[in-house]
C-alpha cells in the first residue's frame, strides 16, 4: 500500500485510502480510471459530431478532424474508417453536397486517407 501512497496523484489518495489491500487499491483506481476514459470518450465523440466546415477551407477543416482521431487515438479508442468518412462529410453541410454524393455513390470506399 506504501507504493500506492506514495507514487499516485495526491487527489487520487483520498480514493484508496481506505482500501484493505493492494488489489482493492489498484481496482478502484482502474475503475476511476475507465470511467474517465469513457467520459472522456463521449465528449470527444461530441466534439468530433459537431465539426462543421462552417468558414474553414477543406484542409483547416480535415486538419481539425484529424487532430479529434490523433487524441482518440491516444486514448486507445480509434473510430473506424466508415464513422470517420460518415462523420466528415456530414460536416461538410449543404455548400458541398455535390462533392459528399460523389464521394456517397462511389463503386469503391474511399478512406479517411483518401
Amino acid at each position: 500500500m506504501y507504493w500506492f501512497f506514495v507514487n499516485v496523484f495526491d487527489s487520487m489518495i483520498v480514493h484508496i485510502q481506505d482500501a484493505k489491500s493492494p488489489k482493492q487499491a489498484w481496482d478502484t483506481l482502474v475503475k476511476m480510471y475507465n470511467t474517465n476514459i469513457q467520459a472522456c470518450k463521449m465528449q470527444l465523440k461530441q466534439g468530433l459530431y459537431n465539426l462543421q466546415i462552417n468558414k474553414m477551407n477543406i484542409n483547416d477543416y480535415s486538419t481539425k478532424v484529424k487532430n479529434h482521431i490523433d487524441v482518440f487515438a491516444s486514448i486507445r479508442a480509434p473510430i473506424n474508417d466508415e464513422d470517420l468518412v460518415a462523420v466528415t462529410l456530414n460536416g461538410f453541410g449543404k455548400d458541398y453536397s455535390q462533392f459528399c454524393t460523389s464521394i456517397v455513390i462511389r463503386k469503391t470506399f474511399l478512406d479517411f486517407q483518401d
